[in-house]
């Protein structure tokens, strides 16, 4: 459960004061520049500090979802499963997915109290950084990004502990027992 309180503070470093610029800068440059606005906005919204269910999903769907490929993290948890599914079952599960991953983790910004994000200098497409938390210990995170017409996450990595691996561990083997359609529903029950 901490690992996926991580993964949303994580990701939500990614979504604020992204703009349009994103598409000219290096992963490292868009990352760091992300970073230094979260600092600043981290201390400043509210509903996000508290832990807000509503607040988080509505700032994950306008503000980090554009960034993230979610549907190609979603696809490559299910695995084999996905090709099988009609597009309306895809489209549902990554949905679902979305709303699990932010309701059932909101609380992990409640607290977060981001003091700094320091950003190691890198070359290619994985931007290691380090959150620092005011009376907490820092967590270290990486970013896979590639670009395909603007950077795009497609898996973070939380003190060495990958997303998709994890959720493969976790949804595959009901995804390949029951489906897309029986992932959704099981993701469903869990609300």
């Amino acid at each position: 459960m901490l690992f996926f309180k991580r993964i949303l503070v994580a990701m939500c470093v990614l979504g604020f004061g992204i703009s349009s610029a994103a598409q000219a800068e290096t992963a490292e440059q868009l990352i760091r520049r992300l970073s230094a606005t979260v600092e600043s906005a981290a201390k400043t919204d509210t509903g996000l500090k508290n832990g807000n269910p509503a607040r988080v999903l509505s700032f994950v769907d306008a503000n980090i979802m554009p960034y993230v490929d979610f549907r190609g993290m979603v696809k490559s948890v299910v695995g084999p499963s996905w090709d099988k599914a009609t597009a309306a079952e895809q489209n549902e599960l990554v949905n679902e997915s979305r709303r699990y991953l932010a309701s059932t983790y909101a609380s992990s910004l409640k607290g977060a109290n981001i003091s700094s994000i320091d950003v190691a200098p890198t070359s290619g497409n994985e931007v290691r950084t380090r959150i620092n938390r005011s009376g907490a210990s820092a967590i270290n995170v990486t970013y896979r990004l590639r670009n395909s017409g603007g950077w795009k996450v497609y898996d973070v990595g939380v003190q060495g502990v990958w997303l998709v691996n994890t959720f493969r561990s976790q949804f595959k083997p009901i995804a390949d027992k029951s489906g897309v359609a029986g992932l959704t529903a099981h993701l469903k029950a869990r609300k």
